[in-house]
C-alpha cells in the first residue's frame, strides 16, 4: 500500500503545479474566452482607486477604500470568472496608476495602490488554489484506490488465538456529566479579519514606506495609529525610531534616540504579544535606570 506521506505529497504537487500554471495564465483566459468583468465589483473596485487618489485610504470613517475593500472581498467569497476578470483590471489600472501618482511626487499614494494590487493579487491566488486543491481530490483518491498487498496470514497459517484484556469497571456518569456527554459544546466558528486587523496591517506597511524614505514623523504618525489599532509590529516599529540601538542605524541627521520613549513602546507591543519586544524592553529599563532622572539617553 502506498504510504499516505506519499499521497499527501502527490496530492501537493499537484495543487501548486495547477496554481502556478491558473494565476500564469489567468488574463490570457479570461480575455480569450471573451469574459466580460462584473460590473458591480468594478464599480466598487473603482472607487478605491478614486478614494485612495483623493486620500481617503483610511479616513473619514464612512468613506475610505478600505470599508470599500470590504465590500469587494465579501463579493469574491464567491469567484465567478467575471468577478476574477473585474480584479484583474484592477490590478492592471493600480499599478499604472501608482507609477502616475509617483512619478507627481505622491508617493504615499502610490503606494497605497500597490498595496492594494497586492491584496487583489493574494484573492486572485487564494482562489486558483482552492480551485486547484479541489481538482487535486480526484487524483489522490485515485492513488489511494490502487491495488495494495495484503499483509494478513497466508492460507496455511493458523493465526494465533487472541486474547482480549479484562474491561475496566465504569461507572456510570450521573448528573451533569451525562448532559456533557450528550451535548458536546459545539466548536467556535471561523471569522474574517476584522476590519480593524486591515486597517492596521496597512498603516504598519505604510509606516515602514515612510521610515525607509527616512520620513520620521510621517512613519512615528502612521505606526502610533497603527498599534492604537493593536498593532503589536507597529507599536515595536514605534519604539525602533527611539532606540538608540536603532537609530543610529537608520542615519537621519538629527534624529536623537530616547530611551524611556522607546523602552514605553515596547512595553506596548510586549503587552500586545511580541516577546523580542519584552525582552529589549528589559535592557532599556536597566539603562534608563542608570541615567539621571527625567534624562534619556541621548
Amino acid at each position: 500500500m502506498i504510504p499516505l506521506r506519499s499521497v499527501l505529497l502527490i496530492a501537493l504537487w499537484a495543487c501548486l503545479t495547477v496554481v502556478t500554471a491558473r494565476t500564469a495564465l489567468a488574463d490570457d483566459r479570461l480575455a480569450k474566452q471573451g469574459v466580460a468583468p462584473d460590473q458591480d465589483s468594478a464599480a466598487l473596485l473603482l472607487k478605491v482607486v478614486q478614494q485612495i487618489i483623493a486620500g481617503r485610504t483610511v479616513s473619514p470613517l464612512e468613506d475610505n477604500a478600505l470599508t470599500t475593500w470590504e465590500l469587494v472581498r465579501k463579493r469574491t467569497q464567491a469567484m465567478t470568472p467575471a468577478v476574477a476578470r473585474a480584479l484583474q483590471d484592477f490590478v492592471s489600472l493600480s499599478q499604472r496608476r501608482a507609477e502616475t501618482e509617483r512619478g507627481a511626487g505622491r508617493e504615499m499614494a502610490a503606494f497605497d495602490l500597490r498595496a492594494f494590487a497586492d491584496m487583489a493579487q493574494e484573492l486572485l491566488q487564494r482562489s486558483a488554489l482552492q480551485a486547484a486543491t479541489q481538482d487535486a481530490k480526484p487524483a489522490a483518491r485515485a492513488v489511494q484506490a490502487g491495488p495494495t498487498l495484503t499483509t494478513g496470514p497466508l492460507a496455511n497459517e493458523v493465526p494465533p488465538p487472541r486474547i482480549e484484556p479484562a474491561a475496566a469497571p465504569v461507572k456510570a456518569p450521573t448528573g451533569d456529566a451525562v448532559f456533557a456527554m450528550a451535548t458536546p459544546k459545539p466548536p467556535a466558528p471561523l471569522r474574517s479579519a476584522p476590519m480593524q486587523d486591515q486597517t492596521a496591517a496597512l498603516l504598519t506597511s505604510r509606516g515602514d514606506a515612510m521610515l525607509a524614505i527616512k520620513d520620521i514623523s510621517a512613519a512615528r504618525k502612521l505606526y502610533e495609529q497603527a498599534a492604537n489599532l493593536g498593532s503589536a509590529a507597529a507599536a515595536k516599529g514605534l519604539a525602533q525610531t527611539y532606540d538608540p540601538a536603532y537609530v543610529g542605524k537608520l542615519g537621519i541627521v538629527g534624529m536623537r534616540p530616547d530611551v524611556t520613549m522607546a523602552a514605553s513602546w515596547y512595553d506596548r507591543a510586549a503587552a500586545l504579544g511580541d516577546v523580542e519586544s519584552a525582552q529589549r524592553m528589559q535592557q532599556l529599563d536597566a539603562m534608563a535606570g542608570t541615567l539621571p532622572p527625567g534624562k534619556a539617553a541621548r
